[in-house]
């Protein structure tokens, strides 16, 4: 490369930033702004334009190496901080955004055919890439090749840049060999990095079409049908769960995705009293009884869950507390408590959407309702939420001597969650309660261990029985995340219940004895537990990279030992020389031979007259291509040890002594 003329390096370099951007825009489906759309076949054509212009005229040296970078690079941040704060921000805009990148590429390729300046487009490219992965891409192969065309595109920038600058001598031909690895290198480096960005960058919103259906393959097994029954009843035994898929839940946030209530108990099953759904008006959703208080205060505060269904189908839709809005492709029904029904089951693979409330009051809010009163409890809320059969008087004394002298409903809820927490175990799997056994008294009083229905149920009972309004809702736990993905997969095994507890002017509250729902007040995920998600993933493939780079540093190390051990004896002394004398302040000029180096460093730096003998020595052996002997050498070791410990009141000593004419050890060092 050395051979080649500027106008040929310009134009292999725009030729490579082309291809680059080429894949890229491929990868991206093309090019354009808005309704404005430049097809591939229109784009191939003004890439291959960069090459002829690059190729017909000179760069133009705008502004220094070095300085062109971060002129780019600060007005490229504050272009998109200037989109951040216009709030154009959507999905649509950030892909058309991502889209416009090419055309950029190609007007730098023209106006600026400089090294520094190709790097920084073929880092606009890869921003494409990014930027349209998940939405844009169809095809994996054009994906693959973009990250290949950036990888070897900066290989050439980079030996551009090393043929362009000034050598002394003839430059060496590049091995194959190093040029292959330096290009794997850079490509796992850019491969690497776009999957690292794709984990900390929040992905969009809702990936697939916009028929209700998504375009990746569903996984495996479908749960059966998913449909919320009238009645629950808590005493027969409960096998191990499964791990059939039941949702896919594209969120922010963790949550608990509620599937119904049940208000009425009879001590072993629940039900609803009320069957009257009211038809959903339009897309908005009514508060549910209890919640009227509260409407007011509710905000579709953006708390959104683009569900899909993996289930073989769905007869209710699970979501977060509090729905405000619902878009699905059937109709839909609203129950009393705000659960939404299709009035025509979803099928698998069908998508909906929910905007949710959700938001949980604080304690010091909900302290401030004080100690409930029966006459401060709407008869909405009383008739159908303070309803109890006989209660065991065991069941009553406990529920009392745990609220104690509490001031206020809120320091008793919480004192019965956490007894039931701290003293029952919650189990996937239970025997049946036996025949003739209170259901509540046999879990609080017996082995204390069952599934999480029993444990909610027996703080209901014992909320109510203090005249607490109180409800039993079920649904699932937030499931896991897939992947670097912030979508959470729920399952079967994820199926829970819990507790709704009624305060005045905050609606339903929820509250959890077995400890297993996510804190409501807790923000979105963060970049850092992205990061560590991504990293979680991928601790096989952490663990092999870390291992091939001690053997490499190893393999490094040795051969660098090998290679100093193979180097004649005065090379290797007269660098620690030139360490030492550059570690005090005297670094060695170039024109300095060793003799007049170490002359210099007696005088002050290292006093020692001895070290102009050592220097000598060095320059005899560099230009007679023969080792000195082994007294010599250690004459010349012991010198060096000597000068470089010698504290600074020691070598003032050494200089005022006068310098022996016969050394007290050993022979005189020969000079050349």
């Amino acid at each position: 490369m050395a051979g080649l003329s500027q106008r040929h390096l310009g134009t292999i370099a725009a030729g490579a930033v082309a291809v680059t951007v080429w894949c890229a825009a491929a990868a991206g489906g093309g090019a354009g702004v808005a309704g404005l759309d430049m097809p591939l076949l229109v784009l191939a054509p003004a890439l291959a334009g960069v090459v002829v212009v690059a190729a017909t005229r000179r760069s133009l040296h705008v502004l220094p190496p070095g300085k062109d970078v971060v002129v780019l690079t600060a007005v490229t941040v504050a272009g998109f901080v200037g989109v951040y704060l216009a709030d154009w921000t959507s999905r649509a805009h950030q892909v058309d955004i991502a889209r416009l990148l090419p055309l950029v590429v190609v007007a730098l390729g023209v106006l600026w055919p400089e090294p520094n300046v190709l790097r920084y487009s073929l880092l606009l490219a890869a921003g494409t890439l990014l930027g349209t992965v998940g939405e844009q891409v169809t095809s994996r192969a054009a994906v693959g090749g973009a990250l290949a065309a950036t990888a070897l595109a900066l290989v050439v920038t980079n030996r551009l840049t090393a043929a362009a600058g000034p050598r002394f001598g003839e430059a060496p031909p590049a091995r194959a060999r190093r040029v292959a690895g330096e290009a794997a290198a850079v490509l796992v480096a850019v491969g690497l990095l776009a999957a690292l960005a794709s984990s900390l960058l929040p992905p969009p919103a809702g990936r697939g079409g916009g028929d209700g259906t998504r375009r990746s393959p569903l996984p495996q097994p479908a749960a059966p049908a998913l449909d919320a029954s009238s009645r629950l009843d808590v005493t027969p035994g409960r096998g191990a769960p499964s791990a059939d898929v039941v949702l896919l839940v594209d969120t922010a946030k963790a949550d608990l995705w509620r599937a119904t209530t049940y208000d009425h108990w009879d001590g072993e099953i629940w039900s609803q009293s009320s069957s009257a759904r009211a038809l959903v008006a339009g897309a908005q959703i009514g508060p549910g009884t209890g919640d009227d208080a509260a409407s007011s205060d509710s905000r579709p505060s953006g708390t959104v869950q683009r569900v899909t269904v993996l289930a073989q189908s769905a007869g209710v839709l699970p979501a977060a507390a509090r729905p405000v809005f619902v878009s699905s492709r059937a109709p839909l029904r609203e129950g009393v408590d705000a659960t939404l029904y299709p009035t025509v089951a979803l099928a698998r693979g069908d998508r909906y959407i929910v905007s949710s409330d959700g938001s949980q009051a604080r304690a010091q809010a909900l302290r401030g309702a004080g100690d409930l009163r029966a006459d401060t409890v709407p008869a909405a809320v009383a008739g159908a939420y303070l309803q109890l059969p006989e209660v065991e008087h065991a069941v009553r004394a406990l529920a009392a001597q745990l609220a104690g002298r509490r001031p206020t409903t809120y320091d008793k809820v919480r004192a019965i969650e956490s007894w039931i927490r701290e003293n029952t175990t919650d189990t996937a799997g239970a025997d049946p309660v036996p025949a003739g056994t209170d259901a509540v008294e046999g879990f609080l009083f017996g082995p204390r261990s069952g599934p999480a229905e029993r444990a909610a149920t027996s703080m209901v009972v014992m909320l109510r029985s203090l005249g607490v309004p109180a409800r039993l809702a079920v649904g699932f736990l937030p499931g896991a995340r897939t992947g670097t993905d912030r979508a959470f997969l729920v399952r079967s095994r994820d199926a829970h219940a819990w507790v709704e507890v009624w305060f005045p002017n905050a609606g339903w509250q929820r509250f959890d004895p077995t400890g297993k729902a996510p804190d409501a007040h807790a923000g979105g995920e963060t970049v850092w537990d992205r990061l560590l998600r991504f990293l979680r993933r991928l601790w096989p493939l952490a663990v092999a990279v870390g291992l091939v780079a001690l053997a490499w540093l190893a393999w490094t190390g040795a051969r660098w030992r090998r290679r100093r051990a193979a180097l004649p004896w005065a090379t290797r002394y007269f660098a620690r020389v030139e360490r030492a004398g550059a570690a005090r302040g005297r670094p060695r000029r170039p024109q300095e031979t060793p003799a007049e180096y170490t002359a210099e460093l007696a005088v002050g730096v290292l006093p020692d007259a001895r070290l102009a003998e050592v220097g000598a020595l060095v320059t005899a052996a560099a230009w007679s291509a023969h080792e000195p002997g082994a007294e010599p050498r250690a004459r010349a070791e012991q010198v060096l040890r000597e000068a470089t410990r010698a504290t600074p009141a020691r070598r003032l000593r050494r200089l005022a002594r006068p310098t022996p004419s016969e050394p007290p050890h050993g022979p005189t060092i020969p000079k050349p």
